[in-house]
């Protein structure tokens, strides 16, 4: 399952962004945002949900309201562009090459001759 998201980026209340600088000294800037889903399922444009600015405890225990940016739509697996069964291909289990192997077990009962079995 996938989504896909549209946000109104004009909308972005600019005191929200977050800038960090990471371990390997870059910098980043990072929103964080809530998807919302509709009380009434699908909107008449196919949206499931909205997606609004996320905002702390102490914003929400304020009464700050969330403007919402944008809406967002789930997407089943055959919606994908690629097949089913594409990412197991792409990245299959690991296999485990420097495992030693199994050693033979030998057949119990192989010096036995057939004659021998007794029933």
């Amino acid at each position: 399952m996938s989504f896909t998201i549209s946000i109104d980026v004009t909308k972005i209340d600019k005191s929200l962004l977050k800038s960090v600088t990471k371990k390997d000294g870059t910098k980043a800037t990072y929103l964080n945002l809530i998807c919302w889903p509709n009380r009434d399922g699908q909107d008449k444009f196919g949206n499931d949900g909205s997606v609004k600015h996320s905002l702390t405890k102490e914003q929400r225990d304020a009464g700050i309201k969330s403007q919402i940016l944008g809406n967002y739509k789930v997407k089943q697996e055959q919606d994908s562009v690629f097949p089913p069964g594409f990412a197991e291909k792409i990245n299959p289990a690991p296999a485990f090459k420097n495992r030693a192997p199994k050693p033979q077990q030998d057949d119990p009962f192989g010096d036995i001759a057939e004659d021998e079995i007794p029933f």
